[in-house]
């Protein structure tokens, strides 16, 4: 069985640019700024069509469902009924522009039929979203398949999309892209997952729980994107990023900050500060221990300014509960959806005060918030 994982870890995300050993014995090094990659993202944000986004306009960015058949090997039952309270309760009415950025049907362990039918009501919604303000769907590696299965008219796949906001631009895609020889071995993946992963109930392997792979991916994309001075947003590893910074990242300059405030303050201030910092590190020793690969860099991007250019939805699988990507007035939030009766937590980090759903026992809390003025004016500054 751990043999078997170990093969599922290296097959999906980057494939096997870790796992294949080349004649002379030594492992091979991961090339950040691969040419065949820049070229490949080059591409696809050239044809990546263009979408100008007013003031009024309101867009939620989702990835990473992996609708299965509806049984118990498929990852997405667990947050099922609150993603579909909070896709038509909340961002429907409220007028969202739905971006369904890749991997929304698992078709590397499902056929599409099965996860049609286990899941009608999703494709449903999908389709009053088109209606209303709109559906852009995007491929990712799960469901790089779909448009074998026929692309009905008015029901375009893409593999990217260019969101222009005044002069910048906001590249979304689902970032598989960005992966070695993703082209030459998804569908080698696709096989082990199908026949091995679902015989042997294995769950599903995302990018997330290989730190390496995981750290490649990323920092190719925020290498594209400061370079071209532009935001991205991805899925794929699974992991929420907001202005480039991980929730490690967060944390350490939120601790840092309160600690140059403390001695300008009040004593009741302080004791409020301590109390704070105090949660803080209990958070992050819970993330340094989860990831401590992660833990152990001073940046992620090992750079001594970190350009916020990349930014990640996470996904729709999480264990606490559903991360999204919304863009709206001007500002760009990274949010958590959250159901405290199943025992979830909040996410931790800055997150704000959490609101109820009417009607439901959802729960929704802005993890970080930014004025996309703000955050384009550093990006021209910094890169």
């Amino acid at each position: 069985m751990r043999a078997v994982h170990g093969i599922l870890h290296s097959l999906q995300g980057s494939a096997f640019v870790t796992t294949f050993m080349p004649a002379d014995g030594h492992a091979p090094t991961a090339n950040l700024s691969s040419p065949s990659i820049e070229a490949t993202l080059q591409h696809l944000f050239d044809s990546a069509p263009r979408v100008a986004l007013s003031p009024s306009d309101r867009v939620v960015i989702f990835s990473d469902f992996h609708l299965g058949d509806g049984g118990p090997r498929d990852d997405f039952r667990t947050n099922a009924s609150l993603v579909r309270k909070v896709l038509r309760s909340h961002y429907l009415e409220s007028g969202h522009t739905l971006v369904l950025n890749g991997d929304i049907e698992e078709l590397q362990r499902f056929r599409l039929p099965a996860i049609r039918a286990a899941w009608k009501e999703m494709f449903d919604l999908f389709e009053e979203f088109r209606r209303a303000r709109g559906l852009y769907k995007l491929i990712g590696n799960h469901d790089e398949a779909l448009p074998r299965y026929g692309v009905e008219p008015g029901r375009p796949l893409l593999d990217a999309v260019r969101f222009t906001w005044r002069d910048d631009t906001l590249f979304v895609f689902h970032g598989h892209q960005a992966t070695i020889f993703f082209e030459r071995f998804n569908d080698v993946s696709g096989f082990f997952l199908r026949y091995f992963a679902n015989s042997l109930h294995i769950p599903n392997v995302p990018v997330t729980y290989e730190s390496r792979k995981r750290y490649r991916t990323e920092h190719r994309v925020y290498s594209f994107s400061s370079t071209r001075k532009i935001v991205s947003i991805i899925g794929h590893t699974h992991r929420p990023l907001f202005e480039s910074l991980s929730k490690i990242d967060t944390i350490r300059f939120r601790i840092e900050q309160l600690c140059r405030d403390y001695p300008a303050v009040s004593p009741r201030a302080r004791a409020a500060i301590e109390t704070a910092i105090a949660g803080y590190r209990r958070e992050l020793a819970k993330l340094w221990e989860k990831d401590r690969e992660d833990g152990q860099r001073s940046s992620l991007y090992n750079a001594q300014i970190c350009i916020p250019c990349l930014f990640n939805s996470g996904c729709a699988i999480g264990k606490r509960g559903v991360t999204a990507i919304e863009i709206a007035d001007g500002t760009i939030s990274l949010v958590h959806w959250f159901d405290p009766s199943r025992g979830e937590r909040r996410h931790g980090g800055e997150e704000g005060p959490a609101h109820r759903l009417e009607g439901t026992p959802y729960y929704r809390t802005t993890i970080k918030q930014d004025r996309l003025e703000y955050i384009f004016a550093r990006i021209r500054l910094l890169a």
